[in-house]
């Protein structure tokens, strides 16, 4: 299991990346578009609720602290609520039995700016994907595609969703051993997402600064990152500060299946944030759009209170302090293509519809088998506002 805490996370917030792949599809039409701001969100989820358990959109409140669990879920009763989980949650019920999932009420609290709004909805009939298919153009600052027509509209709603416009983190990458001790990777990190901010004249669509905290041999080390739209035709840059020699040396370009080194190889490169970068490696479709348990508005787990010894437990994290909901995900499948190298041969992503955010991420082997399996523990941050994560946990069943 590898860990991600981002435990210090301060105001504005934002992110917008872009990638590729294949099929080009046309605007929706305006008889569509019409449908956002009223039976769809601003940013295209359903408006209604399920007419139970998921309330209608526009749920706010301040009363999350106050909410007990609804009912557990754990490796005796998971079966009753297959239908909910995905194939990873499933494995995950099977592989530790002290692993359980609280279930709580659901609050749909995922808001964005006004503009965001404005922007979004102006995109549904304007943007489309650029000619080779390695980006999107004719787009204002918001979700490119709040009327998917393609998987690959979907993926581009994950890298582009609203995170904000700059965020200041102070987050650790803990590698927990089977023992259950633990080593961090601290860093400090200014991300500034220029693709939502039209006051910046950039050519990047992200930009990264960070300085490494721990541990003490890697202390003082740095690094820039510039993240283009297009990946395949223009490639990311990075540069490393070595406090050993006291200079600055260009990076190597390191995408797809590339190990982090911080994180012990537990995870890829293009494994952060569940995932990123250029998607031209796979096939992707949609699949059935369903409802699912997922983690959503932990509030407890981004307490300041609490170490990472209360966090972080053998095999998974504290189960006491995460908290799920049941919401409505898309969910979109993507297939290694024959003639690609990947260590992934097949990846399943949920995507939250209130945030376009992929929540959880079940990865296989070459055999076809579930390998890894990845969630993003969110929350609302009124500063911005909006949902962002505060955890994102990358379980590895093999090791």
């Amino acid at each position: 299991m590898h860990i991600l805490p981002k435990p210090h996370i301060c105001v504005y917030l934002v992110l917008f990346i872009l990638c590729s792949c294949q099929y080009s599809f046309a605007k929706v039409s305006l008889q569509q578009q019409a449908k956002l701001g009223q039976t769809l969100t601003p940013i295209g989820a359903v408006k209604a609720g399920n007419g139970s358990e998921i309330p209608d959109w526009n749920d706010n409140t301040n009363k999350l602290h106050e909410e007990k669990p609804l009912f557990i879920i754990n490796r005796e009763n998971f079966s009753q609520y297959a239908k909910y989980l995905t194939n990873g949650q499933r494995a995950l019920f099977e592989k530790y039995p002290n692993f359980y999932m609280s279930i709580y009420p659901t609050h749909r609290t995922a808001k964005a700016p006004q503009w965001v709004y404005d922007n979004t909805i102006a995109n549904a009939i304007t943007t489309q994907l650029n000619q080779d298919n390695t980006g999107y153009e004719n787009n204002k600052a918001g979700i490119p595609f709040p009327i998917p027509q393609s998987a690959l509209e979907i993926y581009f709603n994950h890298i582009s969703r609203w995170r904000g416009l700059q965020v200041k983190t102070r987050a650790s990458d803990a590698v927990v051993y089977a023992d259950g001790k633990f080593s961090l990777y601290t860093r400090q990190s200014i991300i500034r997402f220029d693709g939502y901010n039209d006051n910046i004249e950039s050519k990047y669509f992200i930009s990264l600064i960070a300085k490494v905290l721990a541990p003490a041999t890697k202390s003082g080390s740095g690094v820039l990152l510039l993240e283009p739209l297009d990946q395949i035709n223009k490639k990311r840059s990075s540069w490393l500060f070595d406090k050993g020699r006291r200079r600055v040396v260009r990076a190597p370009n390191i995408t797809y299946d590339s190990p982090v080194q911080s994180a012990n190889g537990l995870r890829t490169v293009d494994d952060t944030d569940l995932i990123n970068g250029a998607p031209d490696r796979f096939n992707w479709k949609i699949l059935p759009k369903r409802e699912c348990y997922i983690p959503y508005n932990n509030e407890r787990l981004a307490s300041k209170s609490l170490k990472y010894n209360d966090i972080l437990h053998k095999n998974h994290i504290n189960p006491e302090l995460a908290r799920y909901e049941l919401h409505r995900v898309w969910v979109i499948e993507a297939t290694l293509k024959p003639k690609w190298r990947h260590i992934y041969s097949k990846r399943v992503f949920y995507i939250d519809e209130d945030t376009w955010q992929v929540i959880v991420a079940d990865q296989y082997d070459k055999q076809g088998k579930i390998w890894r399996v990845s969630m993003s523990y969110t929350k609302f941050y009124r500063q911005m506002p909006g949902i962002y994560p505060v955890i994102n946990v990358f379980h590895d069943l093999n090791s």
